[in-house]
């Protein structure tokens, strides 16, 4: 199966005027723990990760090999229940699958992922 799409979602500011109700809102979107999910990264990304589960459960971000021939992978990342994590992406180097595509996986649904793209 193909895996789930999440679409990052970039903030406001640092000056952005008149801001209306709701208009710094985002949402965690749930993991798809049976096919995996992916975002097409740019680089400028934070990806955020919460359990939101009565139990502890993980998720992977999974690397490739840079052209030294390194992997970075972070396996199997335990959070406890209503923990959250975040990484920063900075670059694509060993972690782009081909097109951009930045592979997270889950050991649950309820683990919840947001990317948040800085401008």
């Amino acid at each position: 199966m193909a895996r789930t799409a999440l679409t990052p979602v970039s903030p406001k500011g640092p000056y952005p005027g008149t801001v209306a109700a709701n208009a710094l809102d985002f949402v965690f979107a749930a993991s798809d723990a049976s096919n995996g999910n992916y975002f097409v990264g740019t680089g400028r990304e934070m990806i955020l990760v919460q359990n939101a589960d009565a139990g502890a459960q993980t998720f992977t971000l999974t690397s490739i090999a840079d052209p030294y021939g390194r992997l970075g992978s972070i396996t199997t990342y335990s959070l406890s229940a209503g923990e959250f994590a975040m990484f920063w992406l900075g670059a694509l180097v060993g972690w782009d699958q081909g097109g951009g595509q930045i592979y997270l996986d889950s050991s649950n649904a309820n683990i919840k992922f947001a990317i948040i793209r800085m401008p």
